[in-house]
């Protein structure tokens, strides 16, 4: 009777199991693990404890993963290579891969212009891939992926969902079960700037049942921008989800062959009802091997059309008495923390050193309406000072015409369109820019619209018309792309869309003067030159100064030291001159008196501005010691051409 029982209760639990198994769809899935259930980013956090998490962590997706695909194979990301995702339908990425290429900073002299990220994925990269969390900013922002770093401050609710969306109609059954709940309140601060209102309450739906809101220390999802998003045909936005930004940030979409799962829960700590949302979202980006990315954001921070609405807000009274009551409160409540605290010291009892900052809090200072406007306004104040009906209808009456760039953040005004009464996401701007060229009636101004709103560098309006009219139909127009025009196109070849054109993530060259020859005692000072062209269009000219070992030469000489300090006489023929003050490079005290020296291999820097012929001579002039003694004083004249 006994083994009866038990033989009945293990039938019935394995028709339970098949019941309850879904029916598996034939794909394969490379798992790239490394993340743990813990945030990481830019906190204290136990090593052993996130070492456990990141297992917890790859065994949730493995056992997800092998109950809804047929064929699972998991690797860490130090072990992965983009390489491995040709063999597999999808790659579910969910930790940091060595680069190909290193992160690299461009530097204008002594001026930061920007960073070249970090390289994980070949530009013509094209296999379906899920990045969960913020990896689409980390792996996508080098290949201009638009699912780029907002905020990474996605909670657990998931928000104005594109329920006709494919992923939501299967394969896998979704069940949704919608709640009110109070709209997030870094949505609603938002929405004024763009002239919306935004309810108390909004509908959502659970996907992870842990957050970083309620959960202390667990993992943070990202949202990426939603504006321009979904200006070229290979991007589509599905869901928001609670975040402190603007109600539309982006919690779920596609941009080429991948989708971007912004929360950060794995399928242990995921809703039944989300799980399958998950899945489904597998089984369509499998849909788009073979779909590079056409319009590339290259730049998380360009700025959109959205940015003129934005700015006309800013500048009214309105914006400043928001601000006004914002810096008002949080005064108030610092106040009252800095007093507690105080009250707590002189008590005798320990705050801690990251509390003792507030001690030495002082109320943060409040602009009148004026100061706000100036501030907000730029250069456009010395026209319109504060009449806020002057800005709006600048902004309004200049919508058609702002463009913007990957190299600053903001808006342009383009008088060219302007003067043509074309806006510049308007198809015929491009045909008027040609026929602008092919009459020689302003054949400059032409050119300079087809260069300014496309990737075409060509030297005739003859191509430049062959192509419009090859490829007219197919045009599309991508503000955060670039604010361009494109060709929707997977031709890779497709004349228009190589945005190598702009060189965005090349370094320039950047040379270091050669040495020629060795130093020694007789010949301890070795001097060369080189000039360099910085990215602003400024030239740099670059002097070495290599030093045999033990010997120096001199920067500052106090009056108490009978040295004497080196001197660079610069001289520039042409129209070009120097800019700013010679850059030095670090140096060493020698003594009390105040001297200074440099030793070994050192560079300095100076700044020309200019443009055509010219020319720079160099005339530097040292004195170079031991410790035993001081040669005579030399000069070393050094020219070079400039154009």
């Amino acid at each position: 009777m006994k083994k009866i029982f038990l033989l009945s209760t293990l039938l019935l639990t394995m028709s339970i199991t098949v019941m309850g198994a879904v029916k598996k769809t034939k794909l394969r899935v490379l798992y790239v693990g490394g993340h743990s259930n813990l945030e990481t980013f830019a906190t204290d956090y136990d090593k052993a404890e996130n070492e456990r998490s990141v297992k917890e962590r790859t065994a949730s997706f493995e056992q997800f993963l092998g109950e809804y695909f047929t064929m699972v194979k998991v690797v860490m990301a130090d072990d992965y290579n983009y390489k491995m995702s040709y063999d597999y339908d999808v790659t579910v990425l969910d930790g940091q891969p060595k680069p190909l290429e290193q992160q690299q900073t461009v530097m204008d002299g002594q001026r930061f212009v920007k960073r070249i990220k970090a390289k994980y994925f070949p530009d013509d990269f094209d296999r379906p891939v899920i990045t969960m969390a913020e990896l689409g900013e980390r792996v996508g922002r080098r290949l201009g992926l638009k699912t780029d770093w907002y905020c990474l401050c996605l909670d657990q609710w998931a928000h104005g969902m594109r329920t006709s969306h494919p992923i939501f109609k299967g394969p896998y059954r979704v069940k949704m079960t919608l709640v009110d709940r109070p709209t997030p309140e870094g949505a609603k601060e938002f929405a004024p700037l763009v002239g919306e209102t935004l309810p108390e309450t909004t509908k959502m739906w659970h996907v992870n049942s842990k957050g970083y809101m309620t959960d202390k220390g667990f993992k943070v999802g990202m949202v990426s921008r939603p504006w321009g998003f979904e200006d070229s045909p290979e991007a589509e936005w599905i869901s928001g989800g609670v975040s402190s930004k603007s109600i539309d940030a982006m919690a779920l979409g596609r941009h080429g062959s991948f989708f971007h799962w912004g929360f950060a829960a794995a399928p242990m700590d995921m809703t039944d009802e989300a799980k399958p949302l998950l899945a489904n979202a597998i089984v369509y980006i499998s849909k788009f091997a073979g779909q590079h990315v056409i319009a590339r954001k290259l730049s998380e921070g360009i700025a959109t059309r959205i940015e003129a609405k934005e700015s006309a807000y800013r500048v009214t009274h309105k914006c400043w008495e928001e601000y006004k009551t914002s810096i008002e409160q949080f005064n108030a409540q610092t106040k009252l923390q800095s007093d507690s605290l105080k009250a707590a010291k002189a008590a005798g009892k320990e705050i801690g050193r990251q509390m003792a900052m507030y001690l030495q809090w002082q109320p943060q200072p409040i602009p009148t309406a004026d100061e706000w406007i100036r501030k907000q306004a730029g250069p456009l104040y010395e026209k319109f000072g504060t009449d806020e009906a002057a800005y709006a209808k600048y902004y309004e009456e200049n919508t058609p015409y702002f463009y913007g760039s990957f190299n600053s953040y903001g808006l342009q005004l383009d008088e060219d369109a302007k003067s043509l009464g074309i806006p510049n996401n308007d198809k015929r701007l491009l045909d008027k820019a040609i026929s602008l060229w092919e009459s020689g009636q302003d054949a400059e101004k032409g050119r300079r619209l087809l260069e300014r709103y496309t990737l075409l560098r060509y030297e005739t309006a003859r191509q430049y018309r062959d192509w419009y009219q090859k490829y007219q139909n197919k045009l599309f127009f991508t503000e955060s792309g670039g604010w361009l025009w494109l060709v929707n196109s997977q031709d890779k070849n497709v004349p228009g869309n190589d945005y190598s054109v702009l060189k965005y993530n090349e370094l320039p060259e950047q040379k270091t003067p050669e040495i020629s020859g060795t130093t020694d005692r007789d010949n301890p000072v070795l001097i060369s030159g080189v000039v360099n062209d910085l990215p602003s269009g400024d030239k740099e000219l670059v002097i070495r100064v290599k030093m045999h070992n033990g010997f120096h030469i001199y920067g500052f000489v106090s009056d108490q030291d009978p040295y004497i300090a080196t001197t660079f006489d610069i001289q520039t023929e042409g129209n070009y001159q120097k800019v700013g003050d010679l850059q030095i490079p670090s140096f060493k005290n020698l003594g009390t008196t105040g001297t200074t020296i440099y030793e070994g291999d050192v560079l300095f820097r100076q700044r020309l501005k200019g443009s055509g012929k010219g020319k720079v001579t160099c005339t530097v002039n040292y004195q170079t010691c031991d410790e035993h003694a001081c040669l005579p004083p030399r000069d070393v004249e050094l020219s070079f051409d400039l154009k």
